[in-house]
């Protein structure tokens, strides 16, 4: 059940950073617009679709994991360190009144939903048995 839960997450993970890779690179300004950044220079576009590229190559790795996420655990762990990440990124630049809620906010929360997803969801190896107490001998081997 967990593992197909993860699964599930891995693919919904992969399809977000697929449509927000490709907005990024296909429509860069709309997004700035979309998010409240206005009269942004020309290079920051570049720069987003840049960031476009890297979330898509980053589903193509969250797809594979999907097929076998026992072998591919190490994407979890990309997705925990990456939700963390987002996360810390996003409050800094909000203390800093660098962005305001409306702009920060739902990137935020969701980085914080995935990361405790992945967490809840991480594929542990599974735990031997510890041994029992020694077998008794037989009582006629006394």
């Amino acid at each position: 059940m967990k593992l197909s839960l993860l699964r599930y997450l891995f693919l919904f993970d992969a399809a977000v950073l697929s449509l927000l890779g490709a907005l990024l690179i296909f429509a860069p300004k709309q997004l700035e617009t979309a998010f409240g950044f206005r009269d942004l220079p020309p290079a920051v576009s570049y720069l987003i679709g840049l960031w476009g590229c890297v979330l898509g190559t980053l589903a193509i790795g969250y797809v594979v994991a999907a097929a076998n996420p026992i072998r591919h655990r190490v994407w979890a762990q990309v997705g925990i360190a990456r939700g963390a990440l987002e996360c810390v990124l996003g409050l800094v630049y909000l203390a800093r009144k660098t962005v305001t809620f409306q702009q920060a906010g739902f990137g935020i929360i969701a980085a914080a939903v995935m990361t405790i997803a992945y967490v809840a969801l991480y594929p542990r190896k599974p735990r031997l048995a510890a041994p029992g107490p020694p077998n008794p001998l037989p009582a006629s081997s006394r």
